[in-house]
């Protein structure tokens, strides 16, 4: 590989640990995934660094191409975050679902604005109030 290839990797390396670490100190990035792209900048400016450490840590798991561990790591790099980012996904929004399901409780059992009594379909004066909010109109045919 020619010089330029090397400060390439180390510039992008550098990139990435930089804005890594911008994120976490900012909060933006919390948690497992902010270590991940720590590490994974790190690793970067180790390999652009020592690139003979890609070569000797292919040949250990008997990859031919060096490139080809790279991108396999990358790829497997790619679908743990996805796998995670999922996770949280779905952890959020059964949070969220909870969290609704607890403010429209919460504003059933609270007096409407007015000082009246909550709006509760099974009392005959919230019955007669929502009939009269709503006036009906005859539907031409």
């Amino acid at each position: 590989m020619r010089p330029d290839g090397y400060w390439l990797g180390l510039v992008g390396g550098v990139i990435v640990l930089l804005l890594s670490l911008e994120l976490v100190r900012r909060r933006q990035v919390r948690g497992r995934l902010a270590l991940a792209w720590v590490v994974l900048g790190a690793a970067a400016v180790v390999l652009a660094l020592f690139p003979e450490l890609l070569g000797d840590l292919s040949a250990a798991v008997n990859v031919q191409v060096p490139l080809n561990l790279v991108l396999f790591s990358g790829v497997l790099f790619l679908l743990v975050v996805s796998m995670q980012l999922a996770s949280e996904v779905g952890r959020l929004e059964s949070r969220t679902r909870r969290l609704a399901e607890e403010v429209a409780l919460l504003r059933a059992h609270l007096p409407a604005a007015g000082g009246s009594p909550a709006a509760d379909p099974s009392t005959p004066a919230a019955a007669d109030t929502a009939g009269a909010a709503r006036p009906t109109t005859p539907r031409a045919s």
